[in-house]
């Protein structure tokens, strides 16, 4: 017997979010969070070409405040020179914008570890791409996706580039066009994969690990249309010197395959910008994502905006999904994360059956909804 055939989640009513437009903050994606060993709880909102991102810190989501806006010891925008020059692994040179997705603070060191989303095909500043070439906006979102890393030692106020550490295992770019990448064949015309982004960061409360729930993107440059967008899982150790080790893909049964160009299994499908929350009170995971109807004309993503949640035991095995109701209508948002809000928890933990949902859509303001699991 699943889960939700015992189990709903009713929604309360609508909150604001400390991650508001009026403050300059254009979140884009789920908001990461993290607690640190003394208590306080962090988190990154906004994206690097519109408005700013800014560093919060308070006990809780009601008492959160931005604290800084954070600054970054390396350029984006321009190819010739984004990101220190730290070419993506392909060898092309890096371009366009961070996206902070996933934030681990070090217990034993204090310093902070940013993960963030890229794609080659935004705020390039001329020197943007997607699948067909150069580009001032991606057509049908077909441009590449990568997962860097940078780190603070100063609480979030400075940020040091480090590297990339996720990568898909096809190159990120087509036969029509090579944008550096020399004597390297790009993916063939029809069916193609936009590598590895679109994530988020799950840190095991009690575990050794900590995970990267990515997405994987299917496009057709001839029908001009999505084809798919599926869930795919890597992780690292977690450790306490300071250092950031490097992600393993899991593939076929494992984790097994290298972070860059490792191959990947998918471990569920049709499902966007996947969130995971642990509970102890049920000692299951929850996913929340969005879910991609079949793309039967070029309509670009077609993901239908509602939350869709399910469960697992061990991180790998999912459930079908609950569609989430509020009312008797449809609930959700292009971005949806459930989030443990409770003072000295993890936002990735909910001891009990209160959480809250996070709701935002591409650069909107976050909307906070006071949630639970309630029996049928």
């Amino acid at each position: 017997m699943s889960f939700f055939d015992e189990y709903i989640i009713a929604v309360g009513e609508k909150q604001e979010s400390p991650f508001l437009n009026k403050y300059g903050i254009y979140q884009d994606g789920t908001t990461p969070m993290y607690r640190d060993v003394d208590g306080r709880l962090w988190a990154m909102s906004g994206h690097s070409h519109m408005g700013h991102i800014g560093m919060f810190c308070g006990t809780t989501l009601e008492d959160m405040k931005e604290v800084w806006p954070i600054s970054t010891n390396f350029c984006v925008g321009h190819a010739e020179y984004a990101f220190s020059g730290i070419r993506y692994p392909e060898g092309i040179l890096p371009r366009g914008s961070i996206w902070p997705f996933g934030l681990y603070i070090c217990p034993g060191t204090h310093r902070f570890f940013c993960f963030f989303h890229n794609e080659g095909g935004w705020n390039g500043k001329g020197t943007a791409y997607d699948a067909f070439g150069y580009c001032n906006t991606p057509a049908f979102d077909s441009d590449f996706r990568h997962v860097g890393l940078m780190h603070s030692d100063d609480e979030g106020k400075n940020w040091i580039f480090d590297r990339w550490v996720l990568t898909g295992e096809q190159v990120a770019f087509t036969e029509k066009f090579n944008p550096g990448a020399g004597l390297m064949k790009g993916q063939p015309s029809g069916s193609i994969l936009l590598g590895s982004g679109d994530f988020s960061l799950f840190v095991e409360p009690d575990g050794e690990y900590m995970y990267l729930f990515y997405n994987i993107i299917r496009v057709h440059t001839e029908k001009r249309c999505w084809e798919s967008c599926d869930v795919y899982v890597a992780r690292t150790r977690k450790r306490s010197d300071g250092v950031m080790g490097d992600f393993v893909k899991y593939y076929d049964g494992a984790f097994c395959e290298a972070g860059n160009f490792g191959k990947e299994t998918m471990i569920v499908e049709k499902a966007w910008h996947p969130r995971v929350m642990y509970s102890q009170k049920y000692k299951k995971y929850f996913m929340s994502a969005v879910t991609m109807r079949p793309a039967t004309t070029p309509k670009g993503s077609n993901l239908d905006n509602v939350m869709a949640v399910r469960v697992s035991d061990d991180l790998l095995h999912w459930s079908e999904p609950l569609r989430v109701s509020k009312n008797g209508e449809p609930f959700g948002n292009h971005y949806v994360a459930l989030v443990g809000n409770e003072p000295d928890v993890q936002p990735c933990v909910a001891t009990g059956d209160e959480f809250v949902v996070l709701t935002n859509h591409n650069g909107t303001d976050v909307a906070m909804w006071p949630a639970k699991f309630t029996g049928l």
